[in-house]
């Protein structure tokens, strides 16, 4: 059925199981926000030491507009398959943005006698809390040094930057700074033509690898690279040899 609002999990839309599902709703849950804290001695009240955003979720509700009652629960079973294990989720009223979700509520069919029930179902995203940009803001420089500034969209602080670095000769030291916080890679050797790569994977696990070789262990100075949303950031590097730097930050919305 034609519907206003459109859910696709893993590329596949929900409106393609059945012509028989009607979309009503997506309704967004406040983030859930979790604070550490400890108390002054001989004082009241508390003082926060760390505040972080624990999850936020979405509930998708729709109706099966079909009055066969198995042909009514087989759609209901096609939706938990589809919802069953999560993934990344995009609705149509955030366009370019995507939720890394698990599902916490399947939906199922209360009623066999209201055939236009609404149904519902929960995505919540835990190890990403936020909903992230599809296509991440790019700045590249090149040079043996360079410094520039990229606009990244959101409304979150403390994006994570990636970072491809291919060499101009034989690379043995790299500083990347971003918003005045340096990384520095030192003692490397990383061949004219080859390329650094600072990544994360879908647990916000970083890597520092040319090719096959990881480089943590050459790392020091600030853990990651970190940037504003909502705002113009400042990124630079430098090296002792010329280099192709890109930065790639994804935006990060409540």
């Amino acid at each position: 059925m034609i519907s206003r609002y459109e859910a696709v999990l893993n590329g596949q839309p929900l409106s393609a199981i059945s012509a028989d599902i009607l979309i009503r709703d997506i309704n967004y849950g406040p983030p859930q926000f979790r604070n550490t804290t400890y108390t002054l001695a001989r004082r009241n009240g508390a003082r926060i030491h760390r505040r972080y955003v624990e999850r936020t979720s979405v509930t998708i509700s729709f109706e099966i507009h079909t009055q066969r009652i198995t042909e009514r629960q087989a759609i209901c079973n096609a939706v938990q398959q589809w919802a069953r294990n999560g993934g990344i989720l995009e609705t149509n009223d955030r366009a370019g943005q995507r939720l890394r979700c698990v599902c916490d509520v399947l939906p199922v069919i209360g009623s066999v006698l209201r055939w236009t029930e609404v149904l519902a179902m929960t995505f919540t995203a835990y190890e990403v809390p936020f909903w992230e940009q599809i296509v991440p803001e790019t700045l590249t420089q090149t040079g043996s040094s360079g410094s520039g500034t990229l606009f990244v969209p959101g409304s979150v602080d403390d994006a994570l930057v990636e970072v491809e670095v291919t060499a101009g000769g034989t690379l043995t030291t790299l500083s990347l700074t971003a918003n005045g916080r340096t990384m520095t890679l030192s003692g490397i050797s990383v061949e004219s033509g080859n390329t650094v790569k600072i990544t994360y994977d879908e647990h916000q696990i970083q890597s520092i690898r040319t090719g096959n070789t990881s480089l943590l262990n050459k790392r020091t100075g600030v853990d990651d690279l970190l940037v504003d949303c909502g705002q113009t950031n400042t990124l630079g590097f430098s090296a002792d040899v010329s280099c192709t730097v890109e930065f790639k930050v994804r935006g990060l919305w409540l």
